[in-house]
């Protein structure tokens, strides 16, 4: 039912063309998703790895003691032979258990109630992507309070294989402790005209008529170019602490944050070109997925030191990373695609701009980007 979407990153410090920062979020959870990634839990296996990735929901009122409620609509079924089913599951089967393989609610034990095959379920990870506490039931609907570490919500579906199932779930989410932001949706002549990526969408919210509107801030506009041959990072600065070897790279396209708080705004369009495949656009080649694989030669892609929770991570894909005023990282990186908007860390000094990349010989072409910073 999803593609690159079968990941949904729904950060609500993306800005989605001037969007509100979003207070409630949907999401459509594939009746094929895990609900947790295992190789960041790697105690906590299930199934038979036969599944998609997880529909992972990230937003900044998510913090402890908040409570989120959950409501979920849809049909699934677990198969040939298997009739369809709600997100409460099929209630007539509640092994956590079979002979082979581990069901997600095998690590439910302190949960209220029964938990049930093809059932809609939870957890909550922190920021690489780690379960930080006892996943959950969420069925249909259910309220759960945010739990110390938590930075990000993991959706998926209890079973033990995923390969054969069919259907998809909306689950309408709603964080109380969310604030709306309200942007300038004014353009710039010379500013890019791109869409936002799917997770941007995800995020996207509409205030509310009765809302007080937000002070205008003001803000800086820069328009680069950034050169598809660009490492995203100083590789001989940073190569103790994020070493990469990057053969055939130029340095990072850098913009300067004048003022390091808030939040930074970064839109992308156009395409470039590697020696294998053309006319790449800014969220990378969809059809290779690096993440924190190893490239010939055992070298690493610029994507092994972003938080799992991201992925996928595509090949030649944008991304950003901060730096200080010495070239120095002071975050990890993270990927742009089209639109990306990010808390900027209080060590920043600029933003550096670059690829997924583990070899950048042959790269052409470049990317028109806008980034947008607190003035």
């Amino acid at each position: 039912m999803v593609s690159r979407t079968a990941l949904v990153v729904a950060l609500a410090s993306l800005a989605a063309g001037g969007a509100a920062l979003a207070k409630d979020l949907t999401v459509k959870v594939d009746a094929k998703a895990v609900p947790w990634d295992v190789r960041a839990n790697p105690r906590m296996r299930v199934g038979a790895s036969d599944g998609r990735p997880p529909v992972v929901v990230m937003d900044a009122a998510l913090k402890q003691g908040v409570n989120v409620t959950f409501r979920a609509k849809g049909s699934m079924s677990a198969g040939r032979g298997y009739r369809m089913q709600g997100p409460d599951g099929d209630q007539e089967i509640t092994y956590d258990r079979e002979r082979e393989y581990i069901l997600p609610s095998h690590y439910m034990r302190s949960a209220m109630g029964r938990t049930y095959l093809m059932q809609l379920v939870g957890a909550f990870l922190s920021g690489d992507g780690k379960i930080v506490s006892e996943p959950f039931p969420i069925g249909s609907g259910t309220t759960v309070s945010v739990p110390a570490g938590a930075s990000a919500i993991s959706l998926g579906i209890n079973d033990s294989t995923y390969f054969d199932n069919s259907g998809v779930v909306t689950v309408d989410i709603h964080i109380p402790e969310a604030t709306v932001t309200v942007e300038d949706a004014g353009g710039s002549p010379e500013a890019p005209s791109a869409k936002p990526n799917a997770a941007a969408a995800a995020a996207s919210g509409t205030a509310s008529p009765a809302a007080e509107p937000a002070a205008e801030a003001k803000t800086k506009r820069v328009v680069v170019s950034v050169d598809a041959a660009s490492a995203p990072w100083d590789v001989k600065t940073n190569a103790e602490l994020v070493p990469l070897a990057a053969p055939g790279s130029k340095p990072p396209v850098v913009v300067p944050i004048e003022v390091p708080a808030g939040k930074i705004r970064i839109l992308a369009e156009g395409t470039t070109d590697t020696v294998e495949t053309k006319a790449i656009g800014p969220v990378g080649n969809e059809k290779k997925a690096v993440n924190d694989s190893a490239a010939p030669g055992n070298q690493r892609y610029p994507s092994f030191y972003i938080p799992k929770l991201m992925y996928p991570a595509y090949k030649h894909a944008l991304l950003g990373i901060f730096i200080d005023e010495k070239g120095m990282i002071v975050s990890r990186p993270f990927p742009i695609g089209n639109g990306v908007r990010i808390s900027i860390p209080a060590t920043a000094a600029g933003l550096a701009l670059g690829f997924n990349d583990a070899d950048f010989t042959g790269n052409s072409g470049s990317l028109k980007v806008l980034v947008e910073t607190p003035e």
